[in-house]
């Protein structure tokens, strides 16, 4: 006590007097008041950093699958009360003001990324005429773009066909199985309470982003399959090289792939900034990508990366 007593220039000895004990008072005061007007500032530096670049991750549901929008009315985003939602939500991720959008799209389909764009904001083409048009990186992507005049959206995907259940056979499979079914339970219950209106869609997303399920996320993907040896894989897309898969480690060899395409999109993310000197990123892709992006993001002093519900409140 002694020493903060000394810090704000006052001895013990001296408040014995009224006049020491009411300069001590003073000068605390003044040091709480300073305080109290410098932790704002500070707090908001943990969060923005304008000498960093600064990354919004919303990771999506697959909105344009057919398997997703086909299951009534209010898993559509094309109904109407649904895009109302839509514009809210662009809206509020527009304070953002990101000058630049990433979407799941691979650099190599650049053009035809730059052809629809330049045709929907000049008017020419409505997302219904497209087979997927009720996809995220439309309804978000392309719609936020043009309401914030940016010349272009960029594609920042490394396409690779894996699938979850991709290990067919193994020691310990049966638990990673299971612990892979209640997951994916866990995603299909935010599903059914969109489906039922008991959450909006913004409720939706930032439930998809919460920090409890990215990294759920993150463990089933990316930490549980190593537990699984002695296996193989079943049918593997043509996209996936398999030449030399270890089988006596076949859950490490299922992370690695997963791994080796997430690496390469933020391989595409460090290309497009670079090219461009963007410092507000906005970057739209499914759910699992932005689990372990996030992870990769936190770890570069280069990145600061802002939770989505700084914006959608």
């Amino acid at each position: 006590m002694k020493i903060f007593y000394v810090l704000l220039g006052v001895t013990t000895c001296g408040l014995k007097h009224s006049l020491v004990k009411h300069t001590f008072m003073k000068r605390l005061y003044t040091l709480l008041l300073l305080i109290a007007a410098l932790l704002p500032a500070a707090f908001s530096q943990t969060q923005t950093a304008p000498n960093k670049i600064n990354v919004v991750l919303m990771g999506s549901t697959h909105f344009g699958q057919k398997s997703f929008h086909s299951q009534g009315p209010t898993m559509d985003l094309f109904s109407p009360d649904r895009q109302k939602e839509i514009a809210a939500i662009n809206n509020q991720l527009a304070q953002y003001q990101p000058d630049m959008i990433l979407i799941e799209r691979e650099p190599s389909e650049q053009h035809a990324v730059d052809s629809l764009y330049n045709l929907y904001t000049a008017g020419k083409l409505q997302f219904n005429q497209l087979d997927h048009g009720r996809a995220e990186q439309y309804q978000f992507g392309y719609a936020l773009a043009k309401q914030l005049k940016l010349p272009q959206v960029y594609g920042v995907d490394f396409y690779s066909g894996l699938s979850t259940r991709l290990m067919r056979e193994g020691k310990n499979l049966d638990k990673f199985n299971e612990d892979l079914s209640k997951f994916s339970n866990l995603g299909r219950s935010f599903d059914q309470q969109l489906k039922e209106e008991k959450i909006s869609l913004k409720e939706y997303l930032l439930k998809l982003n919460s920090p409890e399920l990215l990294q759920a996320t993150y463990y089933n993907i990316f930490i549980n399959p190593a537990r699984v040896t002695d296996g193989s894989f079943g049918k593997v897309d043509e996209t996936v090289d398999t030449a030399r898969i270890d089988k006596s480690h076949i859950g490490a060899e299922y992370i690695s792939l997963f791994y080796n395409r997430e690496l390469k999109i933020y391989s595409n993310l460090l290309s497009l900034q670079q090219a461009h000197q963007s410092k507000r990123i906005l970057l739209i892709m499914g759910q699992r990508h932005a689990a372990v992006l996030s992870k990769i993001l936190e770890n570069n002093p280069d990145f600061n990366l802002i939770p989505l519900s700084r914006y959608l409140k």
